[in-house]
């Protein structure tokens, strides 16, 4: 007899957000690792494997229609078929389990998920009747239970025994159990490596696994799903995590998210397993969520090595609200580790939220403004938003929340392209602080990564209050693109919008005071924005980072004598060499110089280093100007070539013993920058 199918299903709307920090393309495809458990948990019992052919799909709304994805569904004739429910794709996932019900009425559905968490038979009866389409739904964490819950589901049988956290329709006979237990160690937790990776993806995306090397959080924020598990969290053995890592820097993915709530609760354990992603990772992108607690040299160190970018969670700085929604935030990010991140140039970034109980516009903005002082690569910045389940979310009132409906943050007319759904706001902000805020939003996801050089002058220039100066440009940008009947997106350059951009920038320096000499110095600020924006906009992304990685000096062999230690090797990335008409340092110290800038020109390299998305701008000797000129970014190039090429220039002499030689010391004067050159 043959087996039926069961399929498992993620339907995601990723994209690179705030985007090509961490990951080398615009849009991503996720593999869940959930999912993934799961149908690992069901493959082992031998009940259902005799009777299941169990497999798994990954989708990207951002790229394919619901209809596409219905289809795909459809076609894989599942006599039951799962889906994993977030907040992000909820509406998506109903709309699809509707339609699937519509078509394939005998299937049995079943959801799990943060979103379809409920609490008790109340809630179950409400969601049921708006989704008549679910059979079953599992609360919490699925691989314990799993199997047991789907063998109840073919069966029909009676309610189940020793097993929480379901609920079935009342076509099932509506039973339910609401108590979330949570897996309480490692053991409990399936091997899930190696797998399939039979994704079909669309061109031009990339895949991204979220990874975990452990469960658990310490702390307990009022407003965080994390603080509903257990908190004793436990890690995986380092042995198994790097294991499994070494398969997955082997599969050709390019972005590894780790999920863990706080990577570097234990530094011994986080240094270790950098170490190994330093030895064995070529290409793929890596993310982690840290708290910096515990940050020393030694594993900041690492974490540049690793290229890592970081996500931070400060949320406020405001001492007050800190206490109201149970959240810890080390002091030390403000003060002795603030040189440490200085020093290893890390490549993180900062969450913010607006909209906590007790907090206010003003210390939102003070929140803001600290987060700036760190020199973050980016600032992630969210309304809040009620997550299901959440102690905010079941006490909202109490703790001082108004409630918006959709229908009430529809009609403000909010143009930053994130998540505004489920918003809930202290008791001191309004609607109109929200639309202010959306100002804000917009210019830091559109704005902030790109046009990092002319943004640091403006926030110089303008004063302490930077949260007013993002507003003003995100309200001034968006006049721009009501009247256009323009976009913009994070994800996107709206093309002919430069000089609309420079105009309000220009702007802003105005109203602080700027005069015309220093507009004019500022404009070349903003050139050099441009060019790097240009370059990342190109193929080059991925080949400088995948080509950075393979670093050795060359050895002596016969006719050449070998590179000094001293001497670097240059990533390849791509750059162009631009004259200036001011000195570069003198750029960088303009919102000091003002209008005693001395226009003198010198040739910059405008470079777009893939491991941080802050500019890299430095100004060329006549050598690197050269080098940079004569070597291609994909090609080696031979000695004698290079030697050649170097006479001609008048960079080395001719004729000499070794000229060889002249141009390994010409390159022992490169210090910003390496080249790669082979033998």
């Amino acid at each position: 007899m043959p087996k039926q199918k069961l399929l498992l299903v993620y339907l995601g709307n990723e994209q690179g957000s705030w985007g090509v920090i961490a990951y080398p393309r615009p849009t991503h495809y996720y593999i869940m690792p959930g999912i993934l458990y799961c149908a690992q948990s069901l493959a082992l019992d031998p009940w259902i494997n005799e009777r299941y052919e169990i497999s798994w799909r990954f989708f990207n709304a951002a790229v394919q229609s619901r209809d596409e994805i219905l289809t795909t569904v459809l076609d894989h004739g599942a006599a039951i078929v799962g889906f994993s429910v977030f907040c992000w794709n909820a509406a998506d996932t109903f709309w699809l389990i509707k339609q699937l019900k519509l078509q394939s009425r005998e299937s049995c559905v079943m959801a799990g998920g943060p979103e379809v968490s409920l609490t008790n038979a109340v809630e179950a009866t409400a969601f049921f009747s708006e989704n008549p389409g679910v059979d079953l739904l599992v609360f919490g964490e699925a691989e314990a239970k799993i199997a047991s819950l789907v063998k109840a589901a073919v069966l029909r049988d009676t309610p189940l025994t020793g097993v929480t956290g379901y609920a079935f329709s009342p076509r099932l006979g509506g039973f339910a159990e609401f108590t979330k237990g949570f897996l309480e160690s490692a053991d409990t937790i399936p091997s899930i490596y190696p797998f399939a990776l039979d994704i079909k993806r669309s061109v031009g995306c990339g895949l991204a696994m979220v990874y975990e090397t452990g469960r658990g959080c310490p702390y307990r924020c009022i407003y965080c799903q994390f603080s509903h598990r257990n908190h004793r969290p436990f890690r995986f053995s380092a042995t198994r995590v790097k294991q499994e890592l070494a398969w997955l820097f082997g599969q050709g993915i390019e972005c590894i998210h780790f999920a863990d709530a706080v990577f570097d609760l234990d530094p011994d354990f986080a240094k270790d397993i950098l170490d190994s992603c330093i030895r064995l990772n070529r290409s793929t992108s890596l993310f982690f969520y840290c708290s910096f607690y515990r940050l020393d040299d030694e594993l900041a160190r690492l974490f540049a090595l690793s290229r890592a970018q970081i996500c931070v969670g400060v949320q406020t700085t405001n001492p007050l609200v800190l206490a109201k929604i149970n959240r810890t935030l080390s002091p030390r990010l403000f003060d002795d580790i603030r040189g440490i991140l200085a020093q290893h140039n890390l490549n993180f970034y900062i969450d913010l939220i607006f909209g906590l109980p007790l907090d206010t516009v003003g210390s939102f903005g003070k929140s803001f403004a600290d987060a700036l002082e760190l020199g973050p690569s980016f600032i992630m910045v969210f309304p809040l938003t009620l997550i299901k389940g959440t102690p905010l979310e079941q006490n909202a009132r109490e703790y001082g929340m108004t409630v918006y409906s959709q229908k009430e943050t529809d009609e403000c007319g909010l143009m930053c392209g994130i998540e505004y759904r489920n918003i809930a706001l202290s008791s001191e902000f309004s609607l109109h602080d929200l639309s202010d805020f959306d100002d804000l939003a917009l210019a830091l996801f559109y704005f902030y990564n790109r046009f990092r050089m002319s943004l640091s002058y403006l926030e110089k220039r303008c004063g302490p209050d930077t949260a007013r100066l993002y507003q003003s440009i995100g309200k001034k940008t968006k006049s721009f693109l009501k009247k256009t009947g323009q976009s913009a997106t994070n994800t996107t350059f709206v093309t002919g919008f430069e000089d609309e951009i420079r105009e309000v920038f220009l702007s802003e320096a105005a109203s602080a005071g700027a005069g015309n000499l220093e507009c004019i110095a500022f404009k070349e600020i903003f050139k050099l924005d441009i060019f790097r924006i240009l370059m990342n906009n190109t193929s080059q992304r991925e080949k400088m980072f995948k080509t950075s990685t393979d670093k050795s000096l060359f050895p002596a062999s016969a006719g050449h004598r070998a590179l000094s230690d001293e001497t670097r090797i240059l990533r390849t990335a791509p750059g162009k060499a631009i004259n200036c008409a001011f000195r570069l340092s003198d750029l960088r110290q303009l919102h000091v110089l003002k209008d005693s800038i001395i226009q003198s020109k010198e040739t910059v390299y405008v470079s777009a280093p893939y491991s941080r998305w802050d500019i890299l701008v430095f100004s060329l000797s006549p050598i690197e100007e050269f080098l940079l000129d004569i070597i291609p970014t994909d090609k080696p190039v031979k000695w004698r070539h290079l030697v050649q090429s170097a006479q001609r220039a008048g960079i080395a002499p001719g004729q000499r013993s070794s000229d060889q030689s002249a141009v390994c010391d010409a390159l022992a004067t490169l210090t910003d920058q390496d080249i790669i050159i082979t033998v």
